[in-house]
Protein backbone atom coordinates (compact mmCIF):
# COMPACT_ATOMS: atom_id res chain seq x y z
CA UNK A 1 0.00 0.00 0.00
CA UNK A 2 0.80 3.88 0.46
CA UNK A 3 3.51 4.39 2.56
CA UNK A 4 2.89 7.19 5.08
CA UNK A 5 4.62 10.54 4.60
CA UNK A 6 8.37 10.59 6.21
CA UNK A 7 8.99 12.92 8.99
CA UNK A 8 11.83 14.96 8.21
CA UNK A 9 15.14 14.04 9.21
CA UNK A 10 16.08 16.26 12.08
CA UNK A 11 16.19 16.22 15.84
CA UNK A 12 13.00 16.03 16.52
CA UNK A 13 12.93 11.64 16.47
CA UNK A 14 10.49 9.11 16.71
CA UNK A 15 10.71 8.61 20.89
CA UNK A 16 12.41 5.02 21.73
CA UNK A 17 10.13 2.48 22.90
CA UNK A 18 11.65 3.22 27.05
CA UNK A 19 9.30 6.88 26.74
CA UNK A 20 6.52 4.99 25.06
CA UNK A 21 3.37 5.01 27.33
CA UNK A 22 2.43 0.87 27.77
CA UNK A 23 -0.73 0.81 25.71
CA UNK A 24 -0.04 -1.24 22.27
CA UNK A 25 -0.78 1.61 19.85
CA UNK A 26 2.14 3.53 21.39
CA UNK A 27 0.28 6.43 22.27
CA UNK A 28 1.41 9.53 24.62
CA UNK A 29 -2.68 10.49 25.45
CA UNK A 30 -4.68 8.23 27.18
CA UNK A 31 -8.59 7.94 26.88
CA UNK A 32 -8.35 9.16 30.45
CA UNK A 33 -6.79 12.44 29.74
CA UNK A 34 -8.82 13.46 26.53
CA UNK A 35 -11.56 12.91 29.60
CA UNK A 36 -9.64 14.90 32.24
CA UNK A 37 -9.56 17.86 28.90
CA UNK A 38 -13.24 17.41 28.44
CA UNK A 39 -13.99 17.95 32.41
CA UNK A 40 -11.35 19.91 33.72
CA UNK A 41 -9.80 21.93 30.81
CA UNK A 42 -6.27 20.45 31.05
CA UNK A 43 -4.05 17.08 31.37
CA UNK A 44 -0.83 16.82 31.84
CA UNK A 45 1.69 14.26 29.57
CA UNK A 46 4.71 12.14 31.00
CA UNK A 47 8.30 13.15 29.61
CA UNK A 48 7.84 12.82 26.02
CA UNK A 49 10.69 14.52 24.58
CA UNK A 50 14.59 13.59 24.81
CA UNK A 51 17.39 15.48 26.60
CA UNK A 52 19.11 16.54 23.67
CA UNK A 53 16.21 17.58 22.10
CA UNK A 54 15.19 19.74 25.19
CA UNK A 55 19.21 20.99 25.33
CA UNK A 56 18.90 22.08 21.58
CA UNK A 57 15.66 23.96 22.42
CA UNK A 58 16.69 25.47 25.56
CA UNK A 59 20.06 26.77 23.50
CA UNK A 60 18.05 28.21 20.96
CA UNK A 61 15.68 29.77 23.09
CA UNK A 62 18.97 31.40 25.17
CA UNK A 63 20.38 32.44 21.43
CA UNK A 64 17.15 34.38 20.78
CA UNK A 65 17.22 36.07 23.76
CA UNK A 66 20.68 36.89 24.08
CA UNK A 67 21.04 38.42 20.24
CA UNK A 68 18.25 40.36 21.35
CA UNK A 69 19.92 41.77 24.40
CA UNK A 70 23.02 42.56 22.12
CA UNK A 71 20.88 44.33 20.20
CA UNK A 72 19.14 46.46 22.49
CA UNK A 73 22.55 47.43 24.22
CA UNK A 74 24.47 48.69 20.76
CA UNK A 75 21.02 50.82 20.54
CA UNK A 76 20.71 52.48 23.36
CA UNK A 77 22.44 53.45 26.98
CA UNK A 78 18.93 53.55 28.52
CA UNK A 79 18.98 51.36 31.45
CA UNK A 80 15.26 50.81 31.41
CA UNK A 81 14.58 49.20 27.92
CA UNK A 82 18.18 47.36 29.01
CA UNK A 83 16.28 45.88 31.63
CA UNK A 84 12.96 45.13 29.50
CA UNK A 85 15.16 43.55 27.30
CA UNK A 86 16.65 41.14 29.95
CA UNK A 87 13.68 40.27 31.48
CA UNK A 88 11.66 40.03 28.32
CA UNK A 89 8.77 38.22 28.92
CA UNK A 90 8.37 35.93 25.70
CA UNK A 91 9.27 35.85 21.95
CA UNK A 92 6.36 35.17 19.45
CA UNK A 93 6.10 32.91 16.42
CA UNK A 94 9.28 31.19 17.56
CA UNK A 95 9.01 28.97 14.62
CA UNK A 96 10.26 32.00 12.89
CA UNK A 97 13.17 32.71 14.72
CA UNK A 98 14.68 29.30 14.89
CA UNK A 99 14.67 25.77 12.81
CA UNK A 100 14.35 23.87 15.77
CA UNK A 101 11.56 24.92 17.29
CA UNK A 102 9.56 24.77 13.69
CA UNK A 103 10.81 21.03 14.07
CA UNK A 104 9.35 20.89 17.68
CA UNK A 105 5.74 22.15 16.41
CA UNK A 106 5.55 19.02 14.43
CA UNK A 107 6.49 16.68 17.56
CA UNK A 108 4.61 13.80 18.23
CA UNK A 109 3.16 14.70 21.07
CA UNK A 110 1.51 17.94 19.45
CA UNK A 111 0.45 15.84 16.44
CA UNK A 112 -1.97 13.21 18.74
CA UNK A 113 -3.25 15.85 21.42
CA UNK A 114 -4.16 17.78 18.04
CA UNK A 115 -6.20 14.52 16.54
CA UNK A 116 -7.95 13.49 19.81
CA UNK A 117 -9.10 17.32 20.89
CA UNK A 118 -9.50 18.95 17.72
CA UNK A 119 -9.15 16.74 14.75
CA UNK A 120 -8.15 15.97 11.35
CA UNK A 121 -7.49 19.76 10.09
CA UNK A 122 -4.96 21.34 12.32
CA UNK A 123 -3.20 24.62 12.12
CA UNK A 124 -0.35 25.78 13.86
CA UNK A 125 -2.28 28.76 15.39
CA UNK A 126 -0.01 30.27 17.28
CA UNK A 127 3.68 29.69 19.19
CA UNK A 128 5.96 31.05 21.93
CA UNK A 129 9.00 30.93 24.03
CA UNK A 130 8.48 32.42 27.49
CA UNK A 131 11.79 32.37 29.87
CA UNK A 132 11.68 33.79 33.48
CA UNK A 133 15.50 33.93 34.29
CA UNK A 134 15.96 34.33 38.02
CA UNK A 135 15.10 36.99 39.90
CA UNK A 136 13.95 38.90 36.48
CA UNK A 137 10.95 36.80 35.74
CA UNK A 138 7.74 38.50 36.94
CA UNK A 139 4.11 37.37 37.74
CA UNK A 140 2.03 36.65 34.43
CA UNK A 141 -1.20 37.31 35.96
CA UNK A 142 -4.82 35.23 35.50
CA UNK A 143 -6.03 35.52 31.99
CA UNK A 144 -7.77 33.18 28.86
CA UNK A 145 -5.61 32.82 25.79
CA UNK A 146 -8.98 33.06 24.12
CA UNK A 147 -9.24 36.46 26.63
CA UNK A 148 -6.77 38.23 23.88
CA UNK A 149 -8.68 37.43 20.77
CA UNK A 150 -11.85 35.48 20.35
CA UNK A 151 -12.20 33.34 17.49
CA UNK A 152 -14.52 31.44 15.52
CA UNK A 153 -14.64 28.57 16.69
CA UNK A 154 -13.41 30.07 20.01
CA UNK A 155 -11.61 27.22 21.52
CA UNK A 156 -8.08 25.82 20.64
CA UNK A 157 -5.30 24.11 22.40
CA UNK A 158 -2.78 25.52 24.43
CA UNK A 159 0.58 22.81 24.37
CA UNK A 160 2.89 24.32 27.75
CA UNK A 161 6.08 22.21 27.09
CA UNK A 162 8.55 22.46 29.89
CA UNK A 163 12.27 22.81 28.61
CA UNK A 164 13.59 22.64 31.72
CA UNK A 165 11.90 22.22 34.80
CA UNK A 166 9.07 24.27 36.12
CA UNK A 167 7.93 24.57 39.91
CA UNK A 168 6.73 27.32 42.58
CA UNK A 169 10.30 28.84 42.81
CA UNK A 170 11.08 29.48 39.33
CA UNK A 171 7.54 30.18 38.21
CA UNK A 172 5.16 27.72 36.99
CA UNK A 173 2.07 28.27 35.54
CA UNK A 174 -1.41 27.57 38.15
CA UNK A 175 -5.09 26.27 36.55
CA UNK A 176 -8.18 26.67 37.87
CA UNK A 177 -9.58 23.60 36.98
CA UNK A 178 -12.77 23.58 35.47
CA UNK A 179 -12.62 27.47 34.46
CA UNK A 180 -12.66 26.64 30.71
CA UNK A 181 -16.92 26.35 31.39
CA UNK A 182 -16.89 29.49 32.39
CA UNK A 183 -16.84 31.07 28.75
CA UNK A 184 -14.48 34.10 28.01
CA UNK A 185 -14.28 36.01 30.82
CA UNK A 186 -14.02 39.92 30.35
CA UNK A 187 -10.41 40.95 30.24
CA UNK A 188 -8.69 44.57 31.00
CA UNK A 189 -5.08 45.34 29.58
CA UNK A 190 -2.61 46.43 32.32
CA UNK A 191 0.59 47.92 31.58
CA UNK A 192 4.03 46.01 32.97
CA UNK A 193 5.24 46.96 36.60
CA UNK A 194 8.48 45.75 38.44
CA UNK A 195 6.31 43.10 39.37
CA UNK A 196 3.85 41.89 36.87
CA UNK A 197 3.99 41.78 33.33
CA UNK A 198 2.00 43.82 31.04
CA UNK A 199 -1.29 41.95 29.47
CA UNK A 200 -5.11 41.57 28.96
CA UNK A 201 -6.01 40.25 32.71
CA UNK A 202 -9.40 38.23 33.86
CA UNK A 203 -11.68 40.31 36.19
CA UNK A 204 -11.64 37.87 38.38
CA UNK A 205 -13.19 37.52 42.00
CA UNK A 206 -10.88 35.24 43.79
CA UNK A 207 -8.63 32.35 42.79
CA UNK A 208 -10.76 29.50 44.41
CA UNK A 209 -9.58 26.21 43.29
CA UNK A 210 -6.17 27.14 41.62
CA UNK A 211 -3.52 24.56 41.46
CA UNK A 212 0.48 25.17 40.43
CA UNK A 213 1.20 23.05 37.64
CA UNK A 214 4.94 21.79 38.67
CA UNK A 215 6.30 20.02 35.25
CA UNK A 216 9.72 18.09 34.78
CA UNK A 217 11.78 19.25 31.47
CA UNK A 218 9.92 16.85 28.39
CA UNK A 219 6.33 17.20 30.22
CA UNK A 220 3.58 19.02 28.15
CA UNK A 221 0.52 20.23 29.69
CA UNK A 222 -2.09 20.47 27.08
CA UNK A 223 -5.33 22.72 27.53
CA UNK A 224 -8.12 24.65 26.50
CA UNK A 225 -7.51 28.29 25.50
CA UNK A 226 -10.68 29.18 27.66
CA UNK A 227 -8.79 27.58 30.75
CA UNK A 228 -7.40 30.22 33.53
CA UNK A 229 -3.85 29.92 34.05
CA UNK A 230 -1.33 32.51 35.40
CA UNK A 231 2.45 32.31 36.47
CA UNK A 232 4.63 33.55 39.45
CA UNK A 233 7.79 35.11 39.37
CA UNK A 234 11.18 32.98 39.74
CA UNK A 235 12.63 33.89 42.92
CA UNK A 236 15.59 31.83 42.33
CA UNK A 237 18.96 32.35 41.89
CA UNK A 238 19.94 30.04 39.24
CA UNK A 239 17.32 28.03 37.59
CA UNK A 240 15.82 29.86 34.62
CA UNK A 241 12.34 28.39 33.64
CA UNK A 242 11.94 27.77 30.19
CA UNK A 243 8.70 27.13 28.13
CA UNK A 244 7.41 26.68 24.42
CA UNK A 245 4.14 27.22 23.76
CA UNK A 246 2.64 26.28 20.42
CA UNK A 247 -1.00 26.50 20.11
CA UNK A 248 -2.78 24.52 17.43
CA UNK A 249 -6.54 25.31 15.83
CA UNK A 250 -8.80 24.06 13.27
CA UNK A 251 -7.81 25.17 9.70
CA UNK A 252 -9.25 27.82 8.31
CA UNK A 253 -10.10 29.96 11.78
CA UNK A 254 -11.12 33.61 11.64
CA UNK A 255 -11.15 36.06 13.96
CA UNK A 256 -14.86 37.00 15.60
CA UNK A 257 -16.55 39.73 14.20
CA UNK A 258 -14.29 40.59 11.05
CA UNK A 259 -14.28 37.22 9.78
CA UNK A 260 -10.98 37.31 8.85
CA UNK A 261 -8.32 34.79 8.58
CA UNK A 262 -6.05 34.53 11.76
CA UNK A 263 -3.15 32.98 13.60
CA UNK A 264 0.12 31.65 11.68
CA UNK A 265 -1.57 29.22 9.20
CA UNK A 266 0.80 27.26 9.06
CA UNK A 267 -0.40 23.43 8.10
CA UNK A 268 -0.06 20.98 10.10
CA UNK A 269 -2.52 18.05 9.93
CA UNK A 270 -4.71 17.68 6.80
CA UNK A 271 -6.95 14.35 6.87
CA UNK A 272 -5.39 13.54 10.37
CA UNK A 273 -1.89 13.09 8.46
CA UNK A 274 1.02 15.34 8.94
CA UNK A 275 1.56 17.95 6.26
Amino acid sequence: GPHPPQRPTGLIKSLKPSLMSTNPMNELISQQQVEQFREAGYFMTDVVFEPDELRAMSNEMDRVYSEHLREVRASTDDEEQIRSAEGRRAFGSFHKLSQVADEFTRAPIYLEASRKIIGQEVDLYYNQAAVKPPQLGKIFKWHQDSGYRETVPLEYITCWTAISDSNLANGCIWVIPGSHKRGVLPHEFEQETGEVYAGKNALLEDETGAIPVEMKAGQVAVFSSLMLHKSGPNTTTNSYRRGFVPQYHVSGVCLKGTGEPCGEQVPILRNGQLV
